[in-house]
């Protein structure tokens, strides 16, 4: 099963890997085409929470939920470009996602870059958790990973 897990995680994120994902989650024609499309991959429960050094760890219920996590990340960012270096079996459902994104600033040419290590919770065949890691050293640790 982990080697499906992995590739239900790799086509869930496909659609944000194709160039500014910030359209996705800031245009709700597109993000409801987005979501109905992935809905039947996610499990009735999902949650996502966000570990982020200034706010801490916040869970948010649903895709709607993921959305709105969204959204306020991206709220001083332009654009938002992310890109998968490695997706990994970290076992018992669980599949960690090295990303490397950058963004740039509202109002400004400067860039900066994220090296996160998401983990994505995954429970027959569906996702049921996202845990998403802004520090690749905390995604890591947190499944025994640490580099």
């Amino acid at each position: 099963m982990s080697q499906e897990n992995v590739e239900t995680v790799r086509a869930l994120l496909a659609p944000f890997e194709q160039g500014d994902c910030a359209p996705l989650f800031r245009d709700d024609d597109l993000n409801a085409s987005i979501t109905a499309a992935s809905e039947p991959f996610f499990t009735p429960d999902f949650v996502c929470v966000f570990v982020r050094e200034d706010v801490g760890r916040s869970e948010h219920p649903g895709l709607g939920g993921l959305r709105e996590a969204w959204l306020d990340w991206l709220l001083p960012w332009d654009n938002y470009w992310p890109s998968v270096e490695e997706v990994i079996d970290a076992g018992n459902g669980r599949v960690v996602v090295l990303t490397r994104d950058r963004a740039r600033l509202r109002d400004s040419e400067s860039e900066v870059s994220f090296a996160g290590a998401p983990v994505w919770h995954v429970r027959d065949g569906r996702v049921a958790r996202i845990e998403f890691y802004w520090s690749r050293d905390e995604g890591l640790k947190a499944v025994g990973l640490e580099e």
